[in-house]
């Protein structure tokens, strides 16, 4: 089985497991993997993540032209190949409209991880970016600057989180643990509030 065949499967079962979850409802979100250092394998519009198969995907170039595939990629698919081009240490991009961690982009609440050690140290300061309509170049725009600026999780205003990992189990562990972290903070401020880290446990938390 060669490269693509084998990405094309790994995206297929992530989709799945990512919509079981309860992370891509209905036809929301995206993920790709990157294949090499040239191509990538992105999920295509208009589908649901319960029923897609490896036959569903698109292979494309990360300037942005298609290889192989029928179907039409997502809009969002540049923000997916911008990532690759960007940073090399970046493998898989998930976008998903989690319940939990969406709640915090809709009401614009930044997701604060110095509450938790675990949160700090495996998904790191989170950024944000202000609202533009999906797909369109200026929410791109926005995307981009924040992926340079190294956030492997953005959170996107009144939309939902990207987030990027080193492979598709990373992005993916990545996307659960913000998902239950954001559920966590918001039980926390039933209870009062959380009580932040100060700095000097946080460096700790880095570099032991």
């Amino acid at each position: 089985m060669n490269n693509e065949k084998k990405a094309r499967k790994r995206v297929a079962e992530y989709c799945r497991r990512l919509y079981e979850k309860g992370f891509m409802p209905g036809i929301d979100g995206n993920v790709s993997v990157r294949v090499d250092s040239d191509t990538a394998i992105v999920t295509p519009a208009g589908l649901s993540k319960e029923t897609i198969t490896p036959g569903d995907l698109v292979c494309m170039k990360l300037t942005g032209e298609v290889i192989s595939g029928s179907r039409q990629p997502s809009s969002e698919t540049p923000m997916h190949l911008a990532a690759y081009r960007l940073r090399h240490d970046i493998g898989a991009v998930i976008h998903a409209h989690s319940p939990n961690a969406t709640a915090f982009a809709l009401c614009g609440k930044h997701i604060d991880t110095r509450y938790a050690p675990f949160a700090y140290m495996h998904l790191g300061v989170i950024g944000d970016v202000p609202y533009d309509a999906p797909g369109t170049p200026e929410f791109h725009q926005s995307v981009t600057a924040a992926v340079k600026k190294g956030y492997n999780v953005i959170m996107f205003k009144n939309h939902g989180a990207m987030v990027l990992g080193a492979n598709l189990p990373d992005a993916y562990a990545k996307t659960d643990l913000l998902e239950a972290y954001a559920g966590m903070l918001l039980k926390a401020e039933l209870l009062g509030g959380a009580s932040v880290l100060s700095d000097k446990q946080l460096e700790k938390i880095v570099h032991g």
